[in-house]
């Protein structure tokens, strides 16, 4: 767990050290862990609302537990907000989501690139594709209703769409990156309006996860400075802007994407490598990091729900190993493989599994959860909690692997996994042919209870 533990937190861990508070099956390696928690200033970067801005990393996690009681401890800190511990999610004995298929786009609506879709209030899909730059407006029952965009500067025109959202009002945003510029449309695809998000100078990326009703925007913000030989993970914040849009304040702070420097200053992608994730909807925004089960779901600028849990207790096998590499490089033409063969075999190799590798949430709040899945596994866990952290149910879907994937260096990747959105009932989940076209299977679902 890489954000920093709040003084509630603290406290929490030095009563169970007391013996002031009741040991739950599982606890104790978790209260090792803590001990051993080490810290590690990254780098502090000048850019506007973040001078002086230090990420100090601590570990924290659960040691294996007993795979039949998957303990859970729950508290709220003096603020109220909930922190759950859970020590290991595929232990949890949870119902399964039922779904049913209501349509899917691949007989009727080509797309190439999906950067993301979304659902709007009467369950109408609008989907962003980045290499035709066009929004496609779907009715309930999966007809096109409207097109919207093109490629360009102008208003109503993208050159890289990073991604497409419903703010806390109803608004529907496209953001497009190179531009560092919103676009609001009507539910029929005209525009309404337009705004900047001003990230100062400088290497960096930002993608916005949540615009509340005052117009003011939450964004993951990754700075990409040079770094020193060896492992390293550039810090990637929560930030805010106000509704001019202009970053004036950080919320918190999690560590990046592991990647491996050479001398030369090169970054060498780590196979299963530990990032951060994050993810937003509505007034809702989700982020964490995956060394262990380390999340925080705000809600606005408030912090909602802490999520703190275990490593994974998976080892990563050299046929898995293999396979993933394999697998990513059959992307590339033959005469480039050998060089990138050459940058991971100079990379670090990681021993576990990270906890898991994609989030989301809904409009409620409520906290989706992939698991990182080996290889050969066509599918995906996904486990839901409510926001206040309260397990829902499991569902399985077909796992949509990266273009670039485990190749990638950044945290800030631009690739969507398979659950693109939730919401209304449904859930979109993007799906490749077998030609490596993309299309979108839209499900009604039924949680438990």
């Amino acid at each position: 767990m890489s954000e920093q533990l709040n003084p509630e937190e603290r406290e929490i861990l030095e009563r169970f050290d007391r013996g002031e508070l009741r040991r739950a099956v599982g606890v104790e390696d978790e209260m090792e862990r803590a001990r051993q928690a080490a810290r590690a200033t990254l780098m502090s970067r000048r850019i506007p609302g973040l001078v002086g801005a230090v990420l100090s990393i601590a570990a924290l996690g659960c040691g294996e537990a007993d795979q039949e009681t998957a303990p859970t401890f729950a508290t709220v800190d003096s603020a109220g907000v909930e922190i759950l511990r859970l020590s290991d999610l595929h232990a949890l004995d949870l119902p399964p989501i039922e779904t049913r298929l209501v349509y899917s786009t691949a007989p009727d609506v080509e797309l190439a690139d999906v950067a993301g879709a979304v659902f709007l209030p009467d369950s109408s899909l609008a989907i962003a594709d980045r290499q035709s730059r066009e929004i496609v407006f779907l009715d309930p029952d999966g007809g096109v209703r409207a097109r919207s965009g093109r490629e360009g500067e102008g208003p109503g025109e993208y050159t890289f769409i990073e991604r497409i959202g419903v703010g806390a009002d109803g608004t529907l945003f496209v953001y497009d990156r190179r531009q560092r510029r919103f676009t609001f449309l009507d539910p029929r695809g005209e525009l309404t309006g337009v705004q900047q998000l001003e990230q100062g100078t400088g290497l960096g990326a930002a993608v916005p996860l949540a615009r509340l009703e005052g117009g003011e925007v939450l964004a993951a913000f990754e700075t990409r400075p040079p770094l020193p030989p060896g492992l390293q993970r550039a810090p990637v914040f929560l930030v805010f802007a106000d509704a001019a849009g202009v970053i004036v304040d950080t919320l918190a702070q999690w560590a990046g994407k592991e990647r491996h420097v050479t001398r030369d200053g090169t970054w060498n992608p780590v196979m299963f490598g530990a990032t951060a994730l994050f993810a937003g909807r509505g007034v809702h925004s989700l982020m964490g990091t995956n060394d262990s089960l380390a999340l925080t779901l705000y809600r606005g600028v408030e912090p909602l729900t802490r999520i703190r849990g275990g490593y994974s207790p998976r080892t990563i096998t050299a046929p898995e190993r293999d396979a993933l590499t394999e697998r990513s490089l059959g992307r590339f033409p033959e005469e480039v493989q050998a060089d990138w063969r050459q940058r991971l075999e100079a990379s670090t190799v990681r021993d576990a599994y990270p906890a898991y590798e994609a989030l989301a949430v809904d409009p409620e709040g409520r906290i989706w959860i992939g698991d990182f899945p080996p290889p050969a596994d066509p599918e995906r866990r996904w486990t839901v909690l409510e926001a206040d952290g309260r397990p829902v149910g499991v569902l399985r879907l077909p796992v949509l692997h990266g273009r670039w994937g485990p190749l990638e260096t950044v945290a800030i990747t631009s690739e969507p996994h398979e659950l693109v959105d939730v919401g209304h009932g449904r859930i979109a989940v993007l799906r490749r042919g077998e030609f490596d076209e993309e299309f979108i299977e839209v499900y009604e679902v039924e949680l438990p209870g």
